[in-house]
């Protein structure tokens, strides 16, 4: 059963953003699920803000789940980020997925300056339990939609991580999509 759910998942794309072809909480290797060990601490509850000084965001976060084509939903205000609610939480071992737009009709969204983030940056998410975990930047990418690596994106790791992803690049307006996606890589720092 979990390979049929893996199979579907490889194929995800990020709404409103394009082809990102997320597989959050599961590695893209066939047959293959990245799970969280039996016993992982809960404590921070699930996120409900996000905080990241050095580009000036303090967003709420919403819930995102997949939607009915498989994509991982986009956030409903372009001035809000969400998390992928179905995948890993952030401060729990895999990378933990956090979306937002870049821009919207009327002007520059919630990840307008993601690209502009650097090694070392910290970025906080807070739980609804009050609990904050802080993160730091190890990279930002950048990866044409046709060529995204799934694998290094949202395949398992061991320790806890965060993916913040929004789109980048040119604008096809023919297509209506961004063509390139951005990633921040960022691992727990506290």
């Amino acid at each position: 059963m979990r390979e049929g759910v893996l199979a579907a998942l490889v194929v995800v794309g990020l709404a409103g953003c394009g082809s990102a072809r997320p597989v959050p909480g599961w590695s893209a290797v066939p047959g293959q699920v990245a799970e969280v060990p039996t016993g992982a601490v809960r404590a921070a509850g699930a996120p409900v803000r996000l905080v990241i000084p050095s580009i000036g965001v303090r967003s709420p976060l919403e819930r995102l789940g997949m939607g009915a084509g498989g994509e991982l939903r986009s956030p409903v205000e372009p001035g809000r980020a969400g998390w992928f609610a179905d995948g890993v939480r952030p401060g729990e071992p895999g990378p933990a997925v956090i979306v937002g737009h870049v821009d919207s009709r009327n002007g520059p969204a919630v990840f307008a300056r993601l690209g502009s983030l650097r090694a070392g940056a910290k970025v906080v998410v807070v739980g609804d339990k009050g609990v904050a975990s802080t993160f730091e930047v190890d990279a930002v990418r950048s990866y044409a939609k046709a060529r995204f690596p799934t694998e290094e994106v949202y395949g398992a790791t061991p320790d806890p991580q965060l993916r913040l992803i929004t789109c980048g690049g040119g604008f096809d307006r023919a297509a209506r999509h961004y063509v390139e996606n951005v990633v921040v890589y960022a691992g727990r720092a506290d």
